[in-house]
């Protein structure tokens, strides 16, 4: 298969470096796997844009598509997965919190099904550098997730991949731009009965990360209204399709 990779970034500057570095040497030593590299610049204010541009520059087919201003990841990620040529897409965080490396894991679940989800929770998953207190909200996340028939998805995982045509096809009906764009998305896609794998990854946590815990809970309180808009929708979908 091969694979557009897509990388949302805001204000990453001195964190995408590495990551695009580690990329790079990752599709020497793997080449064919990854058919393109696209960072989508979400509005930095910093030299995001400018310092990925130069890292990717030995990337083959790197590009760097520029959001005119901040307008979130799940925007940053839309604009990446509706620019996307591969067979399949998958997205990966700019901190490099998922390894590259991880990449074959991917490769492995997305065959036979049409979406991959990388997991911090599954058995066999492995975690560094995670507070008590983030392993505490994420635990009640999650539980409050799986009253919404979610089961073991690690939404907030970013490490996701999707068969491209699935991967448009969810994207193009995305509401949430910010932090519950990958609550929309796995909810859209079991409406629409697209069959998803979860595997354990390793996963390490990064100094600088923008989502925090009071985001984590005020996004846990948006879910319930999200979740009866977007059935609404499917269901409005589906009667006019018949």
């Amino acid at each position: 298969m091969s694979i557009s990779l897509v990388i949302p970034a805001y204000n990453e500057e001195k964190r995408i470096v590495p990551f695009l570095e580690s990329i790079s040497r990752y599709i020497s030593a793997n080449p064919g796997q990854i058919s393109e590299v696209l960072v989508v610049d979400d509005g930095s204010t910093d030299t995001t844009e400018e310092v990925a541009k130069q890292a990717g520059s030995g990337i083959p087919r790197f590009a760097v598509i520029s959001q005119p201003k901040n307008m979130g990841k799940g925007a940053a990620v839309k604009a990446g997965v509706m620019a996307a040529t591969g067979d399949h897409v998958v997205f990966m965080d700019a901190d490099g919190a998922t390894d590259i490396s991880e990449l074959p894991k991917m490769i492995a679940a997305l065959e036979g099904y049409d979406i991959a989800i990388g997991s911090r929770w599954l058995p066999g998953s492995i975690m560094e550098r995670h507070s008590a207190l983030r392993s505490l909200s994420g635990y009640m996340n999650r539980a409050y997730m799986k009253l919404f028939g979610f089961g073991d998805i690690d939404t907030m995982c970013g490490f996701k991949g999707y068969r491209k045509e699935v991967a448009q096809d969810l994207y193009k009906d995305l509401e949430e731009n910010r932090w519950l764009f990958d609550t929309e998305i796995a909810y859209r896609s079991i409406r629409r009965g697209y069959t998803t794998h979860n595997f354990p990854i390793a996963w390490e946590s990064k100094d600088g990360s923008k989502l925090d815990t009071a985001t984590l809970i005020k996004s846990a309180l948006a879910i319930f209204p999200l979740i009866i808009r977007i059935s609404k929708q499917e269901k409005d979908r589906v009667a006019a399709v018949a």
